[in-house]
């Protein structure tokens, strides 16, 4: 595996860690509970591109495609558009309870991505 290859692999574990952190702290401190649940899934969705290849290629090319209302162009993209708009639904969510089911939902797909690209689940 190349550098840039292994520098990906350490963030997107990093990441995933760090989400599952974020989603325990979210059960712990309820006043925070949104914050963390946002925080969470944002590291989730970190851990996906990361674990994908080109992080900040990704991200762009998945806000070019929201922002233009375009179609998808396969099932990669696809699933990253939905896991950006969950994100957007947590954000906009008024029950804590709800935010932290989505992000929950957010990092558990991390976890299975992760699993199945990089053949761990990140610790």
């Amino acid at each position: 595996m190349d550098l840039l290859g292994l520098v990906n692999r350490g963030w997107a574990m990093r990441y995933l860690r760090e989400a599952r952190a974020e989603l325990k702290l979210a059960l712990e401190e309820p006043r925070l509970s949104m914050v963390f649940s946002i925080e969470a899934a944002r590291k989730a969705q970190a851990s996906i591109y990361h674990c994908l290849g080109d992080a900040k290629a990704l991200e762009s090319l998945v806000f070019d495609i929201i922002a233009e209302e375009k179609t998808p162009s396969d099932k990669i993209m696809e699933l990253l558009i939905r896991v950006e708009k969950t994100i957007q639904a947590i954000s906009n969510a008024e029950d804590p309870r709800e935010a932290y089911e989505l992000a929950s939902g957010v990092v558990e797909l991390a976890s299975r991505i992760l699993s199945k690209v990089l053949g761990e689940c990140g610790g």
